[in-house]
């Protein structure tokens, strides 16, 4: 479904992906591990083009694209299809609930606002937020806000779900509001990558984890393989720092 190979990127001098390949079948949960600086979030931003690799290709069922020849047609028909969920949440400050879900409907894929509407409250319903649905960013928790980027992430119905550490910047008690609505929507079959620190998490929903190190995946396994017997020395101490630190 979706295939990357020989993604390269350097931010000046600074090489951060030393080209990556990684291929993701339809219906996956892929959990992308490692320390960081290693290239993880920055790997999801060249998916949909939000930041532009030296070289490479992707390649999307049918769309395929070279980076260095990278034309707007196909940036944008690949952007329709994924949708990403940052870690400080995006949402308009100036806007409800609703209308933050409601606002990508309505500007990129141009529904009537009834249509739009009708989709946003299926998607807070979906995510446990239809309560606050008029409700300001400035009156919500750090979880509702990352659920409601949830909601609008889901509400374009895209093939591919991007979450980049989805609850890095939410107080430990708000963590697991969000996790639980991410296990929701991973279980309900919509291929996922998903950069995380949450070890066990990433363990209990992912039929594939991702290791990488130094710009490149250094261990690509099933959820037994990368955690319980790993083979790499690199991955076993990253491991072994990560379950130390928590």
């Amino acid at each position: 479904m979706l295939e990357l190979k020989g993604l390269k990127l350097s931010y000046g001098n600074t090489p951060v992906l030393n080209g990556v390949d990684l291929s993701v079948r339809r219906g996956d949960v892929v959990s992308i591990i490692g320390p960081s600086g290693t290239g993880k979030t920055t790997l999801l931003k060249c998916i949909n083009y939000l930041v532009k690799p030296t070289s490479g290709t992707i390649t999307f069922d049918q769309l395929g694209m070279d980076y260095q020849r990278a034309d707007k047609t196909t940036i944008q028909a690949i952007r329709l299809r994924t949708a990403m969920v940052f870690q400080q949440f995006n949402v308009f400050k100036n806007m409800t609930v609703i209308q933050n879900v409601m606002d990508p409907l309505v500007v990129v894929q141009q529904k009537p606002m009834d249509e739009a509407r009708e989709i946003a409250l299926r998607e807070l319903e979906r995510v446990g937020l239809s309560e606050k649905r008029d409700s300001y960013p400035s009156q919500l928790s750090g979880g509702q806000l990352q659920r409601t980027g949830i909601a609008r992430a889901l509400a374009v119905r895209p093939d591919v779900m991007l979450f980049d550490e989805p609850t890095s910047s939410l107080d430990p008690e708000l963590v697991n509001e969000v996790l639980k609505v991410i296990r929701d929507v991973t279980s309900s079959g919509i291929t996922s990558l998903l950069v995380t620190h949450e070890m066990q998490f990433a363990k209990s929903i992912s039929n594939r984890i991702v290791f990488m190190d130094q710009g490149v995946v250094a261990a690509d396994g099933s959820p037994t393989e990368i955690f319980d017997t790993p083979t790499n020395p690199r991955l076993t101490q990253f491991l072994r720092s990560e379950l130390a630190f928590h």
